[in-house]
């Protein structure tokens, strides 16, 4: 009965991977198709140094699908080919290694520094495409000579092939190109300039200069600009280290490298590094996690000051962050207590959890006078909410003047700008939509981590469990109702504290339990394997998904545009006039262009303000342009076209039409265009009389 069994197992395996394995290969081989027929120029852009590898996997991948199909079905058929590879592969030695570094970085350089990376765009072909090369690794990465191929080699190659990936899509950009690499990177350098590099502008010292952007981000990407020569190049490549860098490093710091399992909390840290990337997650938010990481290791007189950090700095970053140091703190607390059984927590356990978690809770709100002010607040709120006077408790002597910015804030942000839930589902801007891609990305960490408590592996108590589920739901809650906001929903990273909060509990178990179980891998059911092999395979993969090289302008469209913005800039200033840089405004910041700063109508505030229907804010800024106070406007491309919610973005698009771009051609002529390189140039126009936006 039992052999029955079994076999009947092995039956169903195999049955399984071989349609997998099928689907995956039609479906790469149709997208393929796909690819070479929309693109007829493929070859011909093809250089023999591109087209041989790529032709050389390709062969690879039907070799070694015949021979994958072979192994499932009559292993003993290629027994004597597996013994002859396992032979070649020891010889190797430690050459192999070079093979093994050379396949890890093979998929960014054929995706991201080559022409392929523009033609085969195929999500099946690229995910057939990964999956071979990273089999191929497995193969060579496998150091137990007895075996053709081991789970662990399996994990750590795909891991690395993610993160190398990771790395190089953003390290692309760190180019010396002059103008904005996206919708809003050149601004963004801009805004980063404005703390540490106010010297760089033409604008009077004693006058403020407002930037659209929180304080911390604007001192941690700002940091290139207190140097006195700083080139656009170095800005971006310290950009690139701020977004990767403290994301690995919280991968390794939450983990802790205990003896024995050193070399597995290497690897899942890098795990932790692209289950973030997923979001992604900003940084400020990841340096906060970090301070709350390094708690465990500390006695309690550090660690409360680190929990009160982390909570001060990540509100300070964005408000909507203030709490969630204090519940990782809780849950670092919580959880972080090695069980033999079910018993439950002691008076001194619970006592940890509440002070951290406070600790945190008071920092994130800044609160100056501790309890007593955090009590009238609880005793106000009620009464405030009921005369529907949020916006009044600046006004609330009880309540401190951070708590009640605060709170200005948090209701803001819920509720001065449209709530498209449409988003939730797949739409355009997402193509898969929020739900589906948080499934995606968290469906796997979440089921291991239920399989290791339901199986003891880590033991927690109810009271344990329903702690960390409470602080989850909740902050899943907050990303969903943040994602939907009308500007977001482009992708997870406003579900950003629920991700981080898997991760702290994913570190949590593999610290008590977990560790121990990846040990023991390949003796694991294949359901388990298949878990994990999911877990690490869709955050290694999915920054694949519509990669390609980066695409400039020709040279000469640029040096075009640049020399005719000098030369309209130069005219308009000898006339006494302003130059108002919607767009584009590290031209100023590096010196690609000459003109005294105008701070106002900022591209990234003006788009936050048309999203919010602020019509105050736009009476100033039409009543400028009605009066012609700026003699040139510089700006990206300007289209009155209404979308209609049938492409992606369109109700940013929409609202950017109404409120910008139908009073600026009202007011104003484009003298000069140019989609290629995404420059407009505006001039007054005579003929206002019909322009109606003043009234």
């Amino acid at each position: 009965m039992k052999k029955r069994f079994l076999e009947d197992q092995t039956l169903f395996r195999q049955v399984v991977i071989t349609i997998f394995v099928i689907v995956l290969i039609s479906l790469g081989i149709q997208d393929f198709y796909l690819d070479i027929q929309s693109s007829e120029r493929l070859i011909d852009n093809l250089s023999v140094s591109w087209s041989i590898p790529l032709a050389g996997l390709i062969l690879l991948g039907v070799l070694g699908f015949l021979w994958a199909m072979l192994n499932i079905w009559v292993p003993g058929k290629v027994a004597k080919i597996n013994l002859v590879a396992i032979h070649v592969r020891k010889k190797l030695g430690l050459s192999r290694w070079l093979i093994v570094a050379v396949l890890a970085i093979f998929p960014a350089v054929i995706l991201l520094y080559s022409p392929v990376g523009f033609k085969l765009v195929g999500t099946n072909f690229r995910l057939a495409f990964f999956l071979v090369n990273v089999i191929v690794m497995t193969f060579f990465a496998t150091w137990d000579s007895e075996k053709l191929f081991r789970w662990s080699s399996f994990v750590i190659s795909i891991i690395s092939v993610g993160s190398v990936f990771v790395f190089a899509k953003e390290f692309l950009s760190v180019i010396d190109y002059p103008l904005s690499l996206t919708w809003s990177e050149g601004n963004r350098i801009w805004d980063y300039s404005m703390l540490y590099g106010r010297r760089l502008y033409d604008y009077p010292i004693d006058k403020r200069i407002e930037a659209f952007i929180d304080p911390v981000r604007q001192s941690l990407w700002g940091l290139p600009f207190l140097f006195s020569e700083v080139t656009i190049t170095q800005v971006r490549f310290w950009s690139a280290l701020v977004i990767t860098i403290p994301n690995i490093l919280f991968g390794w710091m939450v983990l802790r490298p205990l003896a024995g399992y050193k070399k597995q909390w290497f690897w899942i840290g890098i795990w932790v590094f692209l289950f973030l990337y997923q979001g992604p997650i900003y940084s400020p938010l990841v340096l906060s996690a970090i301070l709350i990481a390094s708690v465990p290791r500390k006695p309690i007189w550090i660690a409360i000051p680190l929990i009160y950090l982390a909570g001060y700095y990540a509100q300070l970053s964005r408000i909507t962050w203030m709490v969630a140091p204090a519940a990782w703190a809780a849950m670092v607390a919580l959880l972080d207590i090695p069980k033999s059984d079910d018993k439950k927590l002691s008076l001194r356990e619970w006592l940890k959890t509440l002070l951290f978690g406070m600790t945190g809770f008071l920092g994130g709100f800044g609160i100056e006078r501790g309890w007593r002010k955090l009590s009238r607040y609880f005793e106000r709120i009620s009464e405030v909410q009921s005369n529907n006077g949020v916006s009044e408790l600046s006004g609330i002597s009880e309540i401190s003047p951070e708590v009640s910015d605060a709170l200005n804030q948090t209701n803001n942000i819920l509720t001065d700008q449209p709530l498209l839930w449409e988003r939730l589902w797949p739409n355009p801007t997402y193509g898969i939509g929020i739900v589906f891609g948080l499934l995606l990305a968290t469906v796997p960490i979440i089921l291991l981590l239920i399989y290791l408590i339901k199986n003891r592996t880590w033991k927690l108590n109810l009271w344990q469990q329903l702690g960390a589920g409470l602080i989850l739901i909740v902050f899943l809650g907050i990303g969903i109702v943040v994602s939907v906001k009308i500007g977001g929903g482009g992708n997870l990273h406003n579900l950003d504290m629920f991700l981080v909060s898997l991760a702290f509990a994913a570190a949590l178990a593999w610290k008590n339990g977990g560790k121990e179980f990846l040990a023991r891998l390949e003796e694991k059911p294949m359901g388990v394997k298949t878990l994990v092999f999911a877990l690490v395979l869709i955050p290694a993969f999915t920054p694949m998904v519509g990669a390609t090289p980066q695409e400039l302008p020709l040279d000469k469209h640029v040096q075009y545009s640049l020399g005719l913005i000098e030369l309209e800039t130069e005219h308009a200033i000898s006339e006494g006039g302003e130059v108002l840089f919607i767009d584009q405004r590290q031209l100023l910041t590096f010196g690609n262009i000459q003109a005294p700063l105008v701070p106002e109508y900022e591209k990234k505030l003006l788009m936050d303000r048309a999203l919010a229907n602020d019509s105050a804010y736009f009476a100033e800024f039409y009543e400028d342009l009605a009066n012609h106070r700026f003699s040139l406007i510089i700006t990206d491309v300007q289209r009155i076209r209404y979308t209609d919610g049938e492409e992606d973005w369109a109700a940013e698009n929409d609202a950017w039409v109404r409120w910008v771009t139908e009073p600026i051609f009202c007011y104003y002529d484009d003298k000069y265009s140019q989609d290629d390189t995404n420059i407009y140039v505006f001039v007054p126009r005579e003929d206002v009389e019909e322009c109606s936006f003043l009234d």
